[in-house]
């Protein structure tokens, strides 16, 4: 049955995964980059204006030259330059220093803590609410405040929601979900977050939220814990999931059936059960139905962009951020030609990026918070869960007709919440992966801008204003010391818009307004010659019993250096090692070039994968293609494998 599922049934189903829960300004209002990208369009020679002055191109340059600092290990002068182009943000509300003795807080403080307690003693809610929100507003520093608030809430959910003012959380979780946002990294917040997600039987949301604290704080002596938390919570979203879907493919095929004979349309019958049937599956497998068949429109009206060193420098920001997501799915990445600032996620984390985002986006930390974003999308489960919601709503409205607005309002304001969660996750995990933290936040700016600096959202909108979002943004990483000094990543980025738009990138990043853009060889358009400095494409491997090495892209360094980038997964049941000292880049004659390797050893556990780079120095890159070259690496542990991978 699933077999049959239609290209138009995957293009539905993508509006409603995108449209509610992963485009970036909601279906109400579409911005276009400058971009040389239509439709069906080839690209144009038209150069991204990153600088319309001297002082822009000088930003420029200022970023570059932090980013190169800051990949080199000083932080300190690369954050003096990145301070020098980045203005601070209008709010000062950051973080203090947690606090678990009552000892430690100011007198009035002290006070509004007894007289919570007392409260509690007398049974009156006036003396237990009021003191622990004038406590918390003035000192949220205090854990055991936001610990004795929730569980407050949770005993008299009724007078915890009452006494609650504009602003002030309204139920345990609420006032949960606040204290984590402050201080992620305490553990007691965290237990009891999780404890409060588990009694709503949101368990996906639980599990997320210990596996991430145990990949991102993995030195802390509870990390293990956490990872049983994340287990145990996860197999319990799977069983109810998989009993909640079981259910609606009874109750659609029974509503079905109805309609089916009321209307003689037989194939309104099957079609809740078929798509019931699909979501079955999993996450995973549903996602990559309906992602195949995008795939396949997507080739079928020419817009699948297909250049791999733009789909290897995408894949290789989500190879950062992946790892630190809370949950284990095959991602992949796809780039569409499409002028719209936009992006989208389907479920098990195979994410549509439009070529507007990338050429809308000023550097890779910007790309990365908007990729992060949609990751969180797929990770917490909001266009799965959506589908299967909306599947069992439209069969309950087939027996209970339900007004079309309400369902719609319904659905957006579902959709909001669901955005802010992305935002606040995608931060949380940009951040930890090494970006500047305001990734995300600058380029919610950028469409701000771009929208007119619209600052409410109504109820018709899908998703907050972006001038809402940049507030709240600037908030979270204030709040929580988020380093917003960190890698840029202008200067690739750059390149990568280029080959994008079809300029070369080699004039275009040394002075994108002081020389003229070459045009590409006439013919095919997509020709391209290899820079002389730059990003390359590259892809080759090899693959025994289990192991696999490959070489996915590199960099021309000089015109008689250059590096490439290899993998190692190992999916056998063992750990495999090599010696990078003893690995080699030799000639077709069998000469042993001169290498360097970014680790002097190399350890990956059974399942695991190894992203690593070799430098060969002395050796001019062919830009006709192939350079006649193997790296060749001898496994050191158990068999002694041998691997040539030519390229």
């Amino acid at each position: 049955m699933t077999r049959a599922f239609s290209v138009a049934q995957a293009v539905k189903l993508s509006l409603i995964l995108g449209v509610t829960t992963s485009s970036l300004l909601g279906s109400n209002f579409k911005v276009h980059a400058e971009s040389g990208i239509g439709a069906h369009r080839q690209p144009q020679i038209t150069s991204v204006k990153l600088a319309q002055n001297s002082s822009a191109i000088s930003r420029f340059q200022t970023f570059a030259e932090a980013d190169e600092l800051y990949q080199k290990g000083q932080l300190q002068a690369a954050e003096n330059l990145y301070r020098k182009v980045k203005p601070e943000f209008e709010t000062s509300d950051r973080r203090r220093t947690a606090i678990y003795e009552v000892e430690k807080l100011p007198g009035d403080a002290q006070v509004y803590w007894r007289n919570a307690n007392e409260g509690l003693q007398q049974n009156l809610d006036s003396k237990i609410f009021l003191p622990l929100q004038l406590l918390l507003s003035n000192y949220p520093e205090f854990i055991k405040g936001h610990l004795l608030l929730a569980e407050a809430c949770q005993n008299k959910p009724e007078a915890c929601k009452n006494s609650a003012k504009d602003g002030q959380p309204k139920n345990a979780l609420e006032v949960l979900e606040r204290a984590v946002e402050l201080y992620s990294d305490e553990p007691e917040l965290l237990k009891a977050k999780i404890k409060a997600l588990e009694k709503e039987q949101k368990f996906l949301e639980a599990s997320i939220a210990a596996r991430q604290f145990a990949t991102i704080y993995v030195d802390y002596p509870e990390a293990p814990e956490f990872e049983q938390f994340a287990e145990k919570n996860l197999q319990r979203h799977h069983a109810k999931l998989n009993d909640d879907l079981r259910f609606q493919g009874i109750f659609s095929a029974l509503v079905g059936g109805v309609k089916a004979f009321r209307t003689k349309d037989w194939q309104a019958g099957v079609s809740g059960f078929e798509t019931v049937s699909m979501l079955l599956q999993g996450e995973s497998a549903f996602g990559k139905e309906v992602a195949d068949k995008l795939v396949k429109e997507y080739q079928q009206q020419g817009k699948l962009l297909e250049d791999p060193q733009v789909l290897n420098y995408v894949r290789g920001i989500g190879g950062r951020l992946e790892p630190l997501m809370g949950r284990k799915f095959d991602y992949e990445y796809y780039v569409i030609q499409d002028s719209s600032i936009n992006a989208f996620a389907l479920p098990g984390g195979k994410v549509f990026v439009n070529t507007g985002a990338i050429l809308a986006a000023n550097s890779e930390a910007e790309l990365a918070g908007l990729l992060s974003h949609e990751l969180a999308h797929a990770v917490l489960s909001h266009g799965f869960q959506r589908v299967a919601q909306g599947k069992f709503v439209s069969s309950l409205s087939n027996v209970i007709p339900m007004p079309d607005m309400l369902q719609e309002m319904v659905g957006k304001e579902h959709s909001r919440e669901n955005e802010r969660q992305a935002d606040i996750l995608g931060t949380r995990v940009l951040t930890k992966a090494g970006y500047a933290a305001d990734g995300l936040r600058n380029l919610m700016a950028t469409l701000n801008a771009k929208s007119g600096g619209k600052t409410e959202t109504s109820w018709q909108s899908t998703h907050p204003a972006p001038a809402e979002r940049v507030t709240y943004l600037e908030n979270l990483i204030q709040s929580n010391n988020y380093n917003r000094y960190a890698f840029e990543g202008v200067k690739k980025h750059k390149e990568i818009q280029d080959l994008i738009q079809g300029v070369t990138p080699s004039i275009a990043t040394t002075n994108p307004e002081s020389q003229p853009a070459k045009k590409p060889p006439k013919g095919n358009s997509n020709t391209r010659t290899k820079p002389t400095r730059g990003v390359v494409a590259i892809a080759s491997g090899q693959t025994r019993d289990n192991v696999e090495i490959r070489i996915d892209g590199g960099k021309v360094e000089s015109n008689r250096n250059f590096t490439i980038n290899f993998i190692v997964e190992n999916r056998s049941d063992r750990p495999f090692a090599f010696v990078p000292l003893y690995a080699e880049v030799v000639t077709e004659s069998g000469k042993k070039l001169k290498t360097r390797f970014s680790s002097a050893q190399a350890q990956i556990p059974a399942k695991g994968t190894l992203k690593g780079e070799v430098q060969v120095l002395g050796q001019a890159w062919n830009s006709q293609g192939s350079q006649n070259l193997t790296l060749v690496i001898k496994e050191s542990t158990g068999g002694g494998r041998i691997f040539r991978i030519p390229f």
